[in-house]
């Protein structure tokens, strides 16, 4: 067995047992490069002798390390010999690789703060369903931005809204600005007054098949024409509120 010139000194002196393990390895793996550390240039019989475990573990153990570079293999003539990586060539490559999870962390903060703020969906079926989005816009009392088209109704959730919905929309003082398709329905059922503003568009040019809100962080659809089974859809995401309000002021400030 030859021992390289070269060698570096003592693995105490070198590398200490928590870079070893910040480098990820386990006890075993540990004691072999230490061993092999020491002796050099070795095979195997050797090296698992030195580092006091069997050689059926260290052929166990060995492919994982020489893949990761902590080992390396020198063929000598007809024999294989196993060599410790230079503790210093670790101890930079470490180094290196945090410099890079270092530079990638505000990346990754970024994906962990859309994963963390993805939207939040909530489906509601029926009438009842339809009935408990509009209950929301209540309980928060938020100014609400509105596109509308109130024809076509199902008379059930017509009343309710004329009866309830409206009457204690004005009472909490709930700002609304309706973007309403043109016609005596809407006029009827959401007259203008204090706390309401509407601009109207061609229902021709412009069907509006949902009624879409948007207030706060949420943005709701209300799907409630006769002709299919009534639905509401509540999102909260802050990115698709500052959309859908962006979309409707720039639609209001066109407005004549």
């Amino acid at each position: 067995m030859v021992k390289r010139a070269d060698s570096p000194p003592p693995a105490k002196n070198n590398i200490s047992f928590d870079v070893l393990q910040s480098l990820g390895m386990t006890q075993r793996q540990q004691a072999i490069y230490l061993a092999a550390l020491e002796l050099g240039e070795s095979l195997q019989v050797p090296l698992a002798k030195k580092a006091k475990i069997k050689r059926t573990t260290l052929r166990e153990l060995l492919p994982d390390l020489l893949n990761r570079g902590i080992l390396q293999q020198k063929i000598v003539g007809k024999r294989k010999l196993v060599v410790a990586s230079d503790p210093r060539e670790l101890v930079l490559d470490l180094e290196e690789k945090t410099k890079q999870a270092k530079e990638a962390l505000p990346q990754l903060l970024a994906m962990q703060n859309i994963l963390t703020n993805k939207p939040e969906i909530r489906f509601f079926e029926g009438i009842e369903g339809l009935k408990q989005v509009y209950q929301l816009t209540l309980d928060l009392g938020l100014t609400m931005y509105c596109f509308v088209n109130t024809e076509q109704m199902y008379p059930e959730l017509r009343q309710w809204l004329a009866e309830y919905y409206i009457p204690e929309k004005l009472r909490r003082k709930i700002w609304i600005y309706n973007i309403m398709t043109a016609g005596e329905e809407s006029k009827s059922l959401m007259p203008e007054h204090g706390y309401r503003e509407n601009k109207y568009i061609p229902k021709e040019q412009y069907p509006f098949e949902m009624e879409i809100v948007t207030f706060g962080d949420y943005v709701t659809f209300h799907h409630f024409r006769k002709t299919e089974e009534p639905s509401g859809i509540i999102i909260k995401s802050k990115a698709a509120a500052e959309t859908m309000l962006s979309i409707h002021k720039l639609i209001w400030n066109n407005i004549k």
